[in-house]
């Protein structure tokens, strides 16, 4: 078991490490950026206004070229400062992401995360939303992620968005 504040979370993680990964920290946070439309974080603890404000600046930054799949690990995941939440309201990320992918956490963590997604998308008001799906494992997600490449291939920052605003998938 992990104790960071806001509780104790266990050490295994759902996603899988190779030890010649270059993970890189924002904050406690990792992530993992895998070309060429792959994102991974790994959220330790609560997330700050700024730590979230610096993510969705790493997500910029990759987006750019193409829509992102953005696997995040819920389970460390202690929640997201509500000063961090609004900042949501500010700041649109969804033409850099094709796909928020959800792995691991508890049942409350799942339930959390749906919640904030959903608030989210009434931030934006707009028609189009970024799908999002969870999964147990990593190996789980990352098949989801190669069969909607296949099925919606991107075509550069431009691509056609998707629509599956109705709720979350489940894997």
């Amino acid at each position: 078991m992990i104790s960071v504040t806001g509780g104790s979370f266990p050490a295994p993680l759902p996603m899988a490490d190779r030890v010649d990964e270059p993970w890189l920290h924002n904050g406690a946070h990792l992530y993992l950026f895998e070309p060429p439309d792959l994102l991974r974080s790994r959220p330790i603890g609560l997330i700050s206004r700024e730590e979230l404000s610096t993510s969705l600046d790493i997500i910029e930054m990759h987006g750019r070229n193409a829509p992102l799949f953005w696997i995040v690990d819920l389970s460390r995941l202690a929640g997201i400062a509500s000063n961090a939440r609004r900042l949501l309201s500010e700041r649109d990320a969804r033409s850099y992401l094709r796909a928020i992918i959800l792995v691991g956490g508890s049942f409350q963590q799942r339930v959390l995360a749906t919640l904030a997604i959903r608030a989210v998308r009434l931030f934006w008001r707009h028609k189009t939303h970024v799908p999002f799906a969870f999964f147990a494992t990593e190996t789980e997600a990352r098949a989801w992620v190669e069969s909607e490449r296949r099925a919606h291939p991107a075509q550069g920052p431009a691509a056609p968005r998707f629509d599956r605003s109705l709720g979350a998938l489940d894997g």
